[in-house]
C-alpha cells in the first residue's frame, strides 16, 4: 500500500469510519449471496471501517478483516467489537498462509496501490484463495486524471483490460464483472469484478 493513503487514513480515521458505516455498497454486496461460498472462511483485505466484515459475518460468511492503516483497525474494533481484524496489507499479505480462504473481498482497495505494485497485488490476492476460490474486486474510477487527492490518497488509474490481465495472470477466471454509478457521490463509477482461482500463478 502506498504510504501517503495509509498516513492520510490514520490521521482521519473516526471521521472517515463514521461516514463510511453510513455508505451501503449494495452494488458490491448484490455479488455475495451467489457469489461466494457459504460458511466459508472468508477474508476481508482493505477491511477499513470493519462495516463488510461484520455484514458478511451476519449473512454466513465467517470473516476476517485486514487493513493497512492502524487507526482504521482500532476504530473498526471499537464500532464491532466482535469482529476480528488484523494488520496487514497489500501487495504481499505476507502474514497470511496460502489457501487460507475460500472468499476474499478487495473493496477499495487496489486503487491505492501504487501502478508498478498491482501485478504482485494481485497475486498475494490469489495465492490466499484455495483452488475454486472467489475473488470480489472492486475499483473506483470516473476520475479526472490526478494520482493523487488533497489528502494525499493515490488513486492508481488501472483500466478493465489491465486489471482482466492481472487476474488472469494470477490464476483467476473472470466470472462476472459490472459497472455502477455510484449511490452518493455524482461523477464517480465501480468496476466490479467477481473471479475464481482456477490454478496457481
Amino acid at each position: 500500500m502506498d504510504e501517503q493513503t495509509i498516513a492520510a487514513y490514520n490521521s482521519s480515521a473516526a471521521a472517515r469510519c463514521e461516514r463510511y458505516r453510513l455508505i451501503l455498497p449494495n452494488e458490491l454486496r448484490r455479488f455475495v449471496p451467489a457469489g461466494f461460498h457459504k460458511g466459508q472462511p472468508t477474508a476481508d483485505i482493505g477491511c477499513g471501517s470493519g462495516s463488510d466484515v461484520a455484514w458478511l459475518n451476519a449473512q454466513g460468511f465467517p470473516t476476517t478483516g485486514y487493513d493497512a492503516a492502524a487507526a482504521m483497525l482500532a476504530e473498526a474494533r471499537a464500532a464491532f467489537p466482535t469482529i476480528s481484524v488484523y494488520h496487514e496489507s497489500l501487495p504481499n499479505l505476507g502474514s497470511i498462509a496460502s489457501a487460507s480462504y475460500m472468499n476474499a473481498l478487495c473493496n477499495a482497495t487496489l486503487m491505492h496501490v501504487p501502478a508498478e505494485q498491482q501485478p504482485a497485488a494481485v497475486a498475494a490476492l490469489a495465492r490466499i484463495l484455495q483452488p475454486g476460490g472467489r475473488l470480489l474486486l472492486s475499483i473506483r474510477s470516473g476520475r479526472d486524471g490526478a494520482l493523487r487527492e488533497p489528502d494525499g490518497r493515490l488513486f492508481t488509474p488501472t483500466t478493465d483490460a489491465q486489471l482482466s490481465a492481472m487476474l488472469q495472470a494470477a490464476g483467476l477466471a473472470t466470472l462476472e464483472q459490472h459497472d455502477d454509478a455510484d449511490s452518493y457521490r455524482p461523477g464517480i463509477s465501480w468496476h466490479t469484478v467477481l473471479a475464481e482461482k482456477v490454478t496457481d500463478a
